[in-house]
């Protein structure tokens, strides 16, 4: 694999593992606010966002086509 690919791949289970980790329901708490949402909202959506970006980072790269 290319050096991008395992890094693009690295980026990625670390924002599913970021989004799926249990430990965020000890921090959730409704006082501290990110862009006005409770904390778990704003965390949820600035991960997800990042998610987005490095897809569209591998769409870019023509990650997983077969190379001819």
């Amino acid at each position: 694999m290319k050096k991008k690919n395992i890094l693009l791949w690295g980026f990625i289970l670390l924002g599913f593992a970021a989004i799926e980790f249990p430990g965020i329901f000890f921090i959730n708490r409704i006082e501290p606010r990110i862009f006005g949402l409770p904390f778990i909202y704003g965390f949820t959506l600035i991960v997800w966002f990042f998610l987005c970006i490095l897809m569209y980072i591998g769409y870019r790269m023509k990650w997983g086509q077969r190379e001819k």
